[in-house]
């Protein structure tokens, strides 16, 4: 799932040059989200509107550069974000496992 994720940032990208966060949703899939979308969430309430784009970026397993270039996901840094999609992806798991018991 997050490597389909993150195949289809890097092809939006490609397509109009955005940048593009994979972040995780409630229900337990990832969306790819740019900035004028993550605004419309925003308006729509789905997510806070104390919310940031720099929260964006904190909380994302994945970005792409910006249309020139710029500031593209470090290795490193990708390497702890893709760590965090499994721990999160773990923890959810449990959630359901959790809510089946009871």
């Amino acid at each position: 799932m997050y490597r389909e994720a993150v195949r289809k940032a890097d092809h939006a990208h490609d397509e109009d040059g955005k940048r593009y966060y994979v972040m995780p949703s409630a229900e337990g899939k990832l969306l790819i989200v740019d900035r004028e979308n993550f605004r419309i969430l925003k308006r729509k309430h789905y997510i806070s509107g104390k919310a940031t784009v720099q929260d964006l970026l904190n909380e994302c397993f994945y970005h792409t550069p910006y249309r020139n270039g710029d500031l593209a996901i470090d290795p490193f840094v990708r390497e702890v974000k893709k760590q965090q999609y499994f721990s999160w992806r773990e923890a959810l798991l449990k959630l359901k496992k959790n809510r089946k018991k009871k």
